[in-house]
């Protein structure tokens, strides 16, 4: 390491033990959430220290982490097998922030404000899941303070002839009379399923064609092992105090169709009649689209799929976000916060950007006129607590707008009722939420936001820590 790098590293770890001092006497962070999600499927680490695609999908851990400082580092070790990432040496663990650009270049000193989310990779998705384990993830603070989690991935063997397992959290049943049909037929599992809410796709009018009605759909993302053919599809919502509804891809129902895509993408799967036939070839990462409504985001799930030889695997889903840890709080520490509020949480996109006659801010961090009318957007969050940072990404470019302190992003400034809601000498916000409010941000155009068939990442980071993100297109 040349004297430059070394130097830089630590005037950014004196930067950062400067900014949250204060903390000496606990850890500066504590880990809220740790699980395996596995539907990613990114390519971001290679084999050893490799951080670069080779072809093989990673395995993917999501973390939350509440507190204010800065981490030095993660290490993610598989208790079972002994076999261990890094990101200091050894095998690469690749680490995006909640807008899924990698941080590791930024160790060892990657501040977090209130609380940040990151997804976690390692190489390659198929081996980890085939030998399963536990994971423990331990994250390192710049004061030598820790924090560490555990979770169970289950063992998914892919091979043709191993006979996959069921995963945990997710229910399998065969239907009567067909288990010998089953197991001759393919072994595919459910590595995880999850409902994202409202996407980024109108792919459902809630008939049984693919077909657009302006409303965007309500979008789960699942995650199939093994090899088999998937032969119809299932999504029915439970409880929440609305009524149950079933959306399908059998043609012979009357129940509204299940669009299925590949994940990040929008061409659906389905026949011309709403079936589906879809080879499972080790690993297949897929998207449901339905026509839906608000309830949903208060409701449970069951998923249901059908492969060849009447085979069937029901899936759970549970809205109510899951608890910190299933561990029991050490003495001292505070059992975890009930997540009642998170799971009312939500951001829309009300009115896509606009020009208008207004000049307050530019292609920086300042609040001042740049000669160009600025861009109003409009947008309506849903909860209960208070806002602490906005931002917005491109997704097809390289525009980033945000009101963190100390960004190189662009600025955005946010208005309620007309009135700007940013503190005047850094421009943050800390905006309460009880019920839906209306938000109007401001914004210089950097050639993006006028373009048609735009896609943008806007994430709203609770008091709490939680992050919402919704895409959003126009």
């Amino acid at each position: 390491m040349t004297k430059r790098r070394l130097l830089t590293v630590y005037l950014a770890s004196f930067a950062a033990v400067a900014v949250f001092a204060g903390a000496a006497s606990a850890a500066m962070g504590k880990i809220e959430g740790f699980s395996f999600t596995g539907t990613a499927g990114k390519d971001l680490a290679g084999a050893g220290s490799a951080i670069a695609a080779d072809g093989n999908p990673d395995a993917e851990f999501s973390v939350r982490i509440k507190g204010s400082g800065a981490i030095s580092g993660f290490t993610l070790k598989n208790l079972t097998t002994g076999q261990e990432w890094s990101t200091g040496s050894g095998n690469v663990l690749v680490v995006t922030d909640s807008k899924g650009s990698a941080v590791n270049s930024s160790f060892p000193a990657v501040a977090f404000v209130l609380g940040a989310e990151y997804r976690l990779y390692v190489n390659d998705r198929a081996a980890l899941t085939a030998s399963g384990g536990e994971f423990e993830l331990s994250v390192k603070f710049i004061d030598s303070s820790a924090a560490a989690a555990k979770v169970q991935v289950a063992a998914q063997p892919v091979s043709a002839d191993a006979g996959a397992a069921a995963p945990q959290n997710v229910q399998q049943a065969s239907s009567p009379g067909t288990a010998g049909a089953a197991a001759a037929t393919g072994n595919a599992s459910v590595i995880s399923a999850s409902y994202k809410g409202v996407g980024g796709y109108d792919l459902s009018d809630g008939t049984k064609k693919i077909n657009s009605n302006m409303n965007p759909d309500h979008r789960f993302d699942i995650s199939l092992a093994g090899k088999d053919t998937l032969t119809g599809v299932r999504v029915r919502s439970l409880g929440g105090g609305a009524p149950e509804r079933t959306w399908d891809t059998v043609p012979t129902t009357q129940n509204p169709l299940v669009a299925v895509t590949e994940l990040n993408k929008g061409t659906p799967l389905n026949k011309a009649d709403g079936s589906v036939s879809i080879p499972v070839n080790d690993l297949l990462d897929l998207s449901l689209w339905v026509d839906g409504n608000e309830d949903m985001k208060k409701q449970d799930f069951r998923l249901t799929f059908l492969f060849t030889g009447g085979r069937i695997i029901e899936t759970d889903i549970k809205q109510a976000a899951p608890a910190a840890s299933a561990q029991q709080p050490r003495q001292g520490q505070q059992p975890a916060r009930p997540n009642a509020r998170r799971s009312a949480r939500s951001v829309e996109l009300k009115a896509k950007p606009t020009q208008i006659k207004l000049d307050v801010v530019g292609k920086n961090r300042q609040k001042k006129a740049s000669g160009a009318r600025d861009f109003s957007m409009v947008i309506a969050v849903r909860g209960e607590g208070s806002i602490e940072a906005v931002s917005l990404a491109n997704q097809t470019g390289k525009g980033r707008w945000d009101t963190n302190a100390g960004s190189s992003a662009w600025l955005m400034i946010v208005r309620k009722n007309n009135n700007q809601t940013n503190n005047p000498k850094d421009f943050t916000v800390s905006i309460p939420v009880r019920g839906t409010d209306t938000l109007e941000l401001l914004l210089e155009d950097d050639g993006g936001l006028a373009k048609k068939d735009a896609r943008f990442l806007l994430a709203v980071t609770w008091d709490d820590g939680e992050i919402t993100e919704q895409l959003m297109t126009w």
